[in-house]
């Protein structure tokens, strides 16, 4: 996938997930707290990782960073990989 592609996927990607995760799960719950950054983060990461079948290359280039770092983001998150 082209460079100028990821970025435009990995952008509605990240307003679907933020949309969902904040504003859906806080009607549900009727809860007035929103989420952390690093919880909002780390379901970012899972959902990635769903959707790309577990692809760590895939989902580093979709978050823009490296696969060293996204396997300490794995670690600092207690993801399973």
């Amino acid at each position: 996938m082209k460079k100028q592609q990821m970025q435009i996927l990995n952008s509605k990607k990240m307003k679907n997930f933020f949309y969902h995760s904040v504003i859906i799960k806080n009607i549900n719950s009727n809860s007035r707290q929103l989420p952390s950054l690093d919880r909002l983060k780390k379901e970012y990461i899972e959902y990635l990782l769903k959707i790309t079948d577990n692809n760590k290359t895939e989902t580093a280039d979709i978050l823009n960073i490296s696969i060293p770092g996204l396997y300490k983001k794995i670690q600092r998150y207690g993801l399973s990989h």
